[in-house]
């Protein structure tokens, strides 16, 4: 691996990594981000109100065939009611169709909560879709914006660009993904001095194994356990 090579690349593109932290922490950059977040806050605020009506009515369902079955065994008891003399028959099936009378006001109750809650639901989910649709018009504004500013920093970081491709064929694959890899991860820069008695990583500071001290004595690139930048020996 030709590191100046490498080290060469890494420097045209810290100019165009600036660029990139110039488009990020502009204004238009920010408030176009603000309002895609506060879209998206505001889809699994709907998508969460639908989900809980979707669970209200499987137990609304739950409870109407509850219901139903209750009602269907109390018909059936005031059938079998009229046939019965002894009194202590009659006094258990009274008992009976007390405690389903129970069971059938508590259903009710429970309904009537539900179908609030339901309503609740629905509101939500109304409110929240005219706050989308309000800001849909607001990202498309935010949007020309960026792209304004966006097609600024692009020309000033386009000769970079350039400069980079040529370089990138002289330098192997493997290592132009590796780098790319490192950089994805916000890790800028990729490549990193070590210490001078080669036994820590300058990127972040902290200690490396005896094994990869070696590795740069000799002149060879490894790779930080910790913070996953490579490590060059700049002696």
């Amino acid at each position: 691996m030709d590191l100046q090579k490498i080290l060469a690349y890494q420097d045209i593109d810290k100019k165009v990594y600036a660029c990139e932290i110039e488009l990020k922490q502009s204004k238009p950059a920010q408030e176009y981000a603000k309002a895609m977040s506060v879209y998206k806050a505001k889809t699994e605020e709907m998508m969460k109100s639908i989900r809980d009506a979707d669970e209200i009515a499987i137990i609304v369902e739950r409870y109407k065939q509850t219901y139903k079955t209750i009602f269907e065994e109390m018909n059936g008891l005031n059938e079998v009611f009229n046939s019965f003399e002894e009194l202590k028959e009659i006094d258990k099936y009274e008992k009976k169709i007390a405690q389903f009378q129970k069971e059938l006001l508590n259903i009710e109750r429970e309904l009537t909560r539900l179908a609030k809650k339901m309503d609740e639901c629905i509101e939500v989910s109304k409110k929240s879709l005219d706050d989308l649709k309000k800001l849909e018009d607001i990202i498309k504004i935010r949007k020309v914006d960026m792209q304004k500013i966006k097609v600024a920093i692009e020309e000033k970081a386009k000769d970079f660009l350039v400069e980079l491709k040529k370089l990138q064929a002289e330098i192997p694959p493997n290592v132009i993904a590796k780098y790319n890899e490192i950089r994805k991860n916000k890790k800028m820069p990729v490549l990193v001095a070590c210490s001078d008695n080669y036994k820590s990583c300058l990127g972040c500071g902290m200690d490396i194994s005896s094994d990869l001290s070696i590795k740069l004595q000799n002149n060879q690139i490894v790779e930080c356990p910790n913070c996953g930048r490579l490590i060059f020996n700049q002696k």
